[in-house]
């Protein structure tokens, strides 16, 4: 039989970077199962296994950033999901372009197609994640970037449209 974790990776998604702050301290994750639930009140979900630096981070400060990274931000998504914040200033380099939030503690990416700024409305234990509900409480969107797309352990670009769905 085959694999099943391995049936996660079917899913092409946008590649979202998380932020945070403690301490005045930035930290930055990549996290692929990020999605919206709710208009009403706007809600997203960003799910997070526990052992990761940045799950004790929001359990803590209670706010999160959600930033879609465009198709020319790849770097960032290495950068940010492969060293550890708790050992490395994700910050100190050239790779990742933090500026301040309008409402929350932690900075967001600059050069992203949204972020999204939020307030941890519930922590849910699920398997071996938590989804964390976030209120979307500040959003900036640039209309002119298309996002990165993950599928298959590979990055894409989007092709051109096929069709509307409304």
């Amino acid at each position: 039989m085959e694999d099943l974790t391995k049936f996660t990776s079917e899913f092409a998604e946008s590649v979202t970077v998380v932020t945070v702050e403690k301490d005045g301290r930035p930290n930055a994750m990549t996290a692929a199962w990020a999605v919206p639930v709710s208009h009403r009140p706007p809600l997203v979900v960003v799910h997070i296994a526990p052992q990761r630096h940045t799950h004790d981070i929001i359990m803590e400060t209670k706010e999160f950033g959600l930033c879609i990274l465009a198709d020319d931000q790849m770097d960032i998504s290495q950068h940010a999901g492969t060293i550890s914040g708790k050992k490395v200033d994700k910050f100190s380099g050239e790779a990742m372009k933090p500026r301040p939030s309008r409402v929350i503690g932690a900075p967001v990416l600059d050069g992203c197609v949204v972020t999204m700024e939020c307030k941890l409305e519930k922590a849910i234990s699920m398997g071996d994640h938590t989804i964390f509900v976030g209120r979307v409480v500040a959003i900036e969107r640039d209309p002119g970037k298309k996002p990165l797309i993950l599928h298959r352990g590979a990055y894409y670009k989007l092709g051109e449209a096929v069709g509307k769905y409304y």
